[in-house]
This record gives structure tokens, C-alpha cells and sequence, in this order.
């Protein structure tokens, strides 16, 4: 049991790639006879679609939709930015829930309700995100264009943000005592985002859906219950606490992984990525109920793989293919988080959380400077974000 708790407890942030990720065991691709992939290939000429137009037919069509993210993927973010800046968009979508601090609420209103864009506002909120602060562009971009959006529109059609992760006031927290109470009491991070979810979507009059991005450890639909202990994500608390209708959950493609951002090869041994390829790698999306991808075993993240959590449709009402993973670009960083002030901070809540084997930056975060945060960043933009796949 305490090996079960570590590894559910260990999704901290959906699935997080790690600062200095290895490989656990790389797989080839073992490509199946043509016989057993053209009803892959079939099935995307006949249903695959654009996945922009995608994603808004599903937010025009339903109370909610999920997408499940890999963090730090500037092809993701980039499609995310094309839904939300279509005239379509805000005149089905009313609010978007983002996995950001929930105490940083504030914050993110002042952001949104100043007339000049203020964007350290924003990079504070981004700070509270994680012990070592949230250095993903894509997000930042991703609220800076709802900023711009919302600037073009009326009163009744802008767009609400909400944050929905758990309480982070580590600029309140002094001591050990303090921070260790705060984290000991803290509500489930799946709970809390769908405690905030609910709450929000049905208190508010606008008639508008919504629209939550989050990590997808925190989407798939099974759940995981050994005796006593079980693990529901925020996405299948979501469709109990609505429907499964009003609630539509999509991914995007990845490799094997787990949360710490160990690779272990290609989802069902290439088979996906052998027919995006036939399909001549055009970005793609479509739904996983009753294809030939949804009833594959689900396989994408490795910590869930030793409970048996059935098929990708089990998981996921959509799958979404933007890119080749060899074809990426490294992971879409923002050095500019990192200033002299905010090392002094890390080197706080080193000390205060009495943790300092987070080696974020290649040295210990109570000895970190900021030439080490560069030094960081620089070697980062070297390495592609599947680099270490073949």
C-alpha cells in the first residue's frame, strides 16, 4: 500500500517532465502487418478532423471540456492559442480553469482587470505554482492572449479565469512548522480542482461552457481503488458530478512515460505513430469511442500501468496528434521566471520546506544562483523534448 500511495501521490502536476529526464528502457517500433493498420488509417480519412476545428465543435457542443496536456510542449499551447483566438470561441466558452495555485486568484483578477497588460503579475502567479515556480511558455502565452481577448470584448462576452489547484502561499509560509501543517491539510489535488469546477460553473448565469486545461494524469476516467485507498482524477469526478455527455475529455499524443518524465518507448510499441505517419503525420483529431486507437490497452503513463485501467476509451473520449515526437523542438521554457529576487526564494523554501534535494538546476536549491539558472536554460534549449526517444 505505501508504494501505491507514493506513486499516485508522485502526480503532482498530471505528468511533469522532469529537469534531467532519462530513459527507463527505450522500445523500437514494431510495425504490424498492413492488414492490421488499415482500419487505423481508414478510420482517420474517414473521421479524423482539424484539431482547432475539433476541440471548438467539442466546447460548442458540451457544458465542459477537458484537455489533457503534457506540460511544456510549445505545439500544444500553439494549438490551444488558435481555439481561444476564433471568433467562435468566446461565444460558446465563458470561463477556462486553469491547474494554477488557487490562492493566486486574486492576483490573476488584478492581471485581468488592469487596462495595461502587467505581465509580473502574471510571473508571480507563475512563481506560486510549484516549490520551484512554473517555467512553462506556453501557459504564460496561452493567459496573455485571454488578455488580449478579452480586451476586444464586451462586458457580458469576456472571458472568466479561474484557478483550481491547490492553496501554494509560500510567501506566508515563515517556518517549517507552518509550511508542514499547511501541505499536511491541503485538499486532495483532484477534489480540489473539481470542487472549484463545480462550484463555479454552477453558481455562474452565463449560459457559456467551460473549458479546463490540466495535466493528463489528472483526465483519464478509470479509477483506481485497491481496499481502501483509490485515486479518482479530477476529470472522472467532474463527469459523476455532471454527466459523462456534458463532460468531454481529450489527450494529446505522447510516449510512454511516468510522472517524473522517464521515458520508456512509444504508446502500443509505434503502433500510433507507425499511422499518423501513413496518414502522412497531418495533425489530426477524433474521437476514441469506437476506433480501432480506443480500443488499444491504454499504455501512455507508467504509473497507472500496474492497475489494469483498460483501454484508451476507458481513459479518453478524444485523441489528438499534432506533430511527429521526433520532430519536436526542445521544451518551451521561461527563463525570465527566474530574477535574483525569486533565487533568494527558492533558497527560502529549501529551507523552510526542510527539502533541499530538489536539484532543479543542477546543484542544490539551497546553493543555487542565478548563473546557475542560466546555465540551466542554455543547455535546455540543446535538447528536444523527445531527444532521448528512437
Amino acid at each position: 500500500m505505501k508504494k501505491l500511495v507514493l506513486i499516485i501521490s508522485a502526480l503532482i502536476c498530471g505528468i511533469a517532465v522532469a529537469k534531467g529526464t532519462t530513459i527507463a528502457r527505450q522500445t523500437t517500433m514494431s510495425l504490424r502487418p498492413d492488414t492490421d493498420t488499415l482500419a487505423f488509417v481508414d478510420y482517420l480519412k474517414k473521421n479524423g478532423q482539424d484539431p482547432k476545428s475539433f476541440m471548438l465543435n467539442k466546447l460548442a457542443n458540451h457544458k465542459l471540456v477537458v484537455y489533457g496536456e503534457m506540460h511544456k510542449r510549445k505545439a500544444s499551447w500553439d494549438l490551444l492559442k488558435s481555439v481561444i483566438k476564433d471568433p467562435a470561441f468566446p461565444k460558446k466558452t465563458g470561463i477556462v480553469f486553469l491547474e494554477m495555485s488557487s490562492d493566486s486568484q486574486e492576483k490573476m483578477n488584478r492581471f485581468f482587470s488592469n487596462k495595461k497588460m502587467d505581465r509580473e503579475i502574471l510571473l508571480d502567479v507563475l512563481r506560486d505554482v510549484q516549490m520551484e515556480g512554473w517555467d512553462d511558455r506556453g501557459m504564460y502565452e496561452f493567459v496573455i492572449d485571454l488578455w488580449n481577448l478579452n480586451r476586444k470584448l464586451g462586458k457580458k462576452e469576456k472571458i472568466k479565469v479561474v484557478l483550481t489547484d491547490i492553496p501554494r502561499p509560500f510567501g506566508s509560509l515563515k517556518t517549517k512548522e507552518e509550511f508542514g501543517n499547511h501541505f499536511k491539510n491541503v485538499t486532495e489535488r483532484n477534489k480540489q480542482m473539481a470542487d472549484i469546477i463545480e462550484m463555479s460553473m454552477k453558481s455562474s448565469t452565463d449560459k457559456r461552457g467551460g473549458f479546463f486545461i490540466v495535466g493528463l494524469g489528472h483526465v483519464f476516467k478509470a479509477k483506481i481503488k485497491i481496499g481502501e485507498f483509490s485515486y479518482v482524477s479530477a476529470g472522472a469526478q467532474l463527469k459523476e458530478r455532471f454527466s459523462d455527455k456534458d463532460v468531454y475529455t481529450a489527450v494529446i499524443h505522447m510516449a510512454i512515460m511516468d510522472n517524473m518524465g522517464n521515458v520508456e518507448g512509444l504508446t502500443r510499441d509505434g503502433l500510433f505513430d507507425y499511422v499518423f505517419d501513413r496518414n502522412e503525420n497531418k495533425p489530426v483529431a477524433f474521437n476514441l469511442a469506437g476506433s480501432p486507437f480506443g480500443k488499444e490497452d491504454y499504455d501512455a503513463i507508467l504509473d497507472f500501468r500496474p492497475f489494469g485501467i483498460g483501454d484508451y476509451e476507458n481513459n479518453y473520449d478524444g485523441y489528438i496528434f499534432l506533430i511527429p515526437l521526433k520532430n519536436e523542438g526542445p521544451r518551451y521554457l521561461l527563463p525570465e521566471l527566474i530574477t535574483e529576487d525569486f533565487v533568494r526564494e527558492l533558497r527560502r523554501r529549501a529551507e523552510i520546506s526542510g527539502n533541499n534535494n530538489w536539484e532543479e538546476y543542477g546543484v542544490k536549491v539551497m546553493n543555487i544562483t542565478l548563473e546557475d539558472v542560466q546555465k540551466y536554460y542554455q543547455k535546455q534549449t540543446q535538447d528536444k523534448y523527445w531527444s532521448k526517444l528512437k
